[in-house]
């Protein structure tokens, strides 16, 4: 690593700030860090941010994959904002899966009276929940407890992975078995209606 500490200038004379520019000799990669006076081991990254955060599933709704990526963007700074976009994801990704959208309660109701598997139901609750008290603060303070968002966006991934992308795999593979299997398999089905 190549360090070089920043400097400033302020009327025309310079001066020493607490950041540094690092480049990875091995990589090439730049970095930004803030450092405490006099101690050189010790800093904080500053640049490139780091996010703690896993991607949205590659199944996810485009327009659900947009406040998705905007909390994770926010989330180390703000739980409770990311929390709260988590929640409008959540609105959005129902309307994908027979819901209305408009009320999150009444959209996972249908989904649980149309058999919704139960662990999915629960995830939908949590985030629904979660996100709620985010705005709404009840007993949840989501500003002292970053792993309680984490598990939304994990969640999230969840209820992708579960109720669009697994069902998009098996018709997917239903869909490349040869002529012949299939048309027997719907002639069995006919004969039991």
């Amino acid at each position: 690593m190549t360090w070089n500490k920043l400097l400033g200038e302020q009327y025309g004379s310079t001066f020493a700030t607490l950041y540094w520019y690092c480049k990875c000799d091995h990589c090439g990669q730049n970095s930004v860090w803030l450092r405490s006076a006099g101690e050189l081991e010790q800093g904080q990254l500053i640049y490139p941010y780091l996010l703690s955060v896993p991607y949205g599933h590659e199944a996810m709704p485009k327009e659900c994959l947009a406040d998705y990526d905007e909390a994770r963007e926010i989330c180390e700074r703000s739980p409770r904002g990311a929390a709260a976009l988590l929640r409008l994801c959540l609105q959005k990704l129902l309307v994908h899966l027979g819901g209305s959208g408009e009320n999150i309660d009444a959209d996972i109701k249908k989904l649980v009276a149309g058999g919704l598997d139960s662990h999915v139901q629960q995830a939908l609750d949590v985030i629904r929940v979660t996100g709620n008290n985010a705005v709404h603060p009840l007993e949840m303070n989501l500003e002292d407890d970053h792993d309680s968002v984490l598990v939304l966006f994990e969640m999230i991934n969840f209820i992708v992975e579960e109720r669009i992308s697994r069902p998009l795999k098996t018709q997917d593979r239903f869909a490349n078995l040869p002529e012949k299997a299939r048309l027997a398999i719907e002639k069995r089905d006919r004969s039991k209606v």
